[in-house]
């Protein structure tokens, strides 16, 4: 078993260029961002990067950012197409922490 953990600030993750959004986000996660009011993007990218960062502290996969984090339909976040990958987020304020397990 692989544990890792990242916290980062929400502010940090304001007035991002399109371009930065491009490079940390996949597909799947752009098309959900798209969806979202300009006061929710700095969340979902904050909250992206600490998943994928705990990702690379667990793996040491270079690759991180070509994970997906997505949500379930109860709105828990999940790896896509990585079962064994566990995931909790959490925020309040200006602070992110993601936590990841692999079995």
């Amino acid at each position: 078993m692989d544990i890792g953990v990242d916290i980062t600030g929400i502010s940090r993750f304001k007035n991002r260029k399109e371009r930065f959004v491009n490079c940390i986000l996949t597909e799947e996660e752009l098309r959900l961002y798209h969806t979202l009011s300009e006061e929710k993007k700095p969340v979902f990218l904050a909250t992206r990067w600490a998943c994928k960062e705990a990702i690379f502290k667990a793996t040491q996969n270079k690759n991180y950012l070509q994970y997906s984090i997505l949500n379930d339909t109860n709105g828990k976040p999940y790896v896509q197409n990585e079962p064994k990958m566990h995931i909790s987020i959490s925020h309040e304020s200006d602070t992110v922490i993601a936590f990841v397990v692999i079995e």
